[in-house]
């Protein structure tokens, strides 16, 4: 008996070490943002007795609702007395190093709007470092952009100096939409674009018109949907407030039918860290230069969309900071990331005065 209280007062400390370096330093946030959206210009409607409507379209305000966890290290130059409300980017996410070797993860959650759109945001991501290997996964799910993607990325690292280190490895990503397809162009091309429209039990009716100045006799058409409410008075009327739907309801139910996709793809990376308070730089970068279709329908792989096997998939990214004075310094931040048709691209450049200083002296 005194064997299994010890034993299990081994594992119980074992266990208890385990679950202090997984969770120490992570944080639990959860934040609610709300700010105006654009609202377009007024448009307005005159009655034939002259009375005056207005008929502007409201856009609801924006916002969002966020939840995560996160232990991620920061670089120097980051804020780390910052609160987390899901709009901070970190860059331990998008390189390949971290401030520290070990575990790293993020698990957050968006659900918001934007100008007048729902959306539903999905970030989790988790990374061990190691002097000689990197080991990733990820799952991105951005539905402003139209980006879903799950990878597990393994790779050997090389330290060439102090702060310049590359990787190497393969990644595997699968993804559930024919990235570069669009199938209503292929429809259009063997079909009258008013086929489309009786497809989903919209009807035309022709009428005639004569102008009373010029005396000229056209012809239109009324459109009708399946419960005979009237759409729209014209084909051009039609096209430009109605059909633009159907495309896209076409577009979303043709891609449900394909399918998803996985590829397996060589990866190589690099990163560059210099930190001092009065200037940094960091560098990093992937690039995926050669991929290989193994799970989906090769017909609408985007290896045959673009001709081939062979086309660069590719994150990069930066930040670059000059104290010139104590208050006077200079920050610069890139990222770029472009994989399949889709690119994600923010970019930020300024100057920072600290006048306040002057004025206390």
């Amino acid at each position: 008996m005194r064997f299994i209280f010890i034993a299990l007062f081994f594992a119980i400390n074992v266990n208890a070490q385990i679950l202090k370096k997984v969770f120490k330093y992570s944080t639990l946030y959860t934040a609610y943002t709300q700010t105006n959206s654009i609202q377009p210009p007024k448009t307005f409607y005159v009655t034939q007795n002259s009375e005056l409507i207005e008929t502007t379209r409201r856009n609801p305000a924006d916002e969002v609702k966020t939840i995560g966890f996160r232990k991620l290290a920061f670089f120097g130059y980051e804020d780390k007395e910052r609160f987390y409300d899901g709009t901070e980017q970190n860059n331990s996410i998008n390189s390949n190093i971290g401030n520290v070797k070990g575990l790293e993860y993020l698990f957050e959650y968006q659900q918001g709007r934007q100008q007048g759109r729902e959306f539903e945001n999905k970030q989790y991501f988790i990374r061990y470092l190691a002097e000689w290997w990197i080991a990733k996964a990820e799952l991105n799910q951005n539905q402003l952009i139209d980006l879903n993607y799950k990878s597990a990325d393994l790779r050997f690292r090389l330290p060439m100096t102090k702060k310049l280190s590359i990787s190497m490895g393969a990644i595997y990503r699968t993804y559930n939409k024919a990235y570069g397809h669009n199938p209503i162009q292929k429809y259009l091309e063997e079909n009258n674009w008013w086929d489309l429209s009786y497809n989903y039990g919209h009807r035309d009716e022709p009428y005639e018109w004569t102008n009373v100045i010029t005396e000229e006799i056209g012809y239109d058409y009324f459109w009708y949907d399946q419960n005979n409410v009237l759409l729209s008075n014209s084909d051009l009327d039609y096209r430009n407030t109605v059909y633009g739907n159907l495309v896209n309801r076409y577009n979303r139910e043709q891609l449900a039918l394909i399918g998803g996709f996985a590829d397996i793809s060589t990866v190589f990376g690099f990163d560059f860290y210099h930190y001092r308070k009065t200037f940094w730089l960091h560098i990093y970068g992937n690039i995926l230069p050669h991929h290989k279709l193994v799970e989906g329908d090769e017909r609408y792989s985007y290896g045959n969309f673009v001709g081939g096997n062979r086309w660069t998939d590719y994150s990069l990214g930066g930040s670059f900071g000059l104290r010139i004075t104590r208050t006077f310094g200079l920050f610069a931040e890139l990222t770029n990331q472009r994989w399949w048709d889709r690119e994600l691209k923010t970019i930020k450049v300024g100057v920072n005065i600290k006048l306040w200083q002057r004025i206390l002296k």
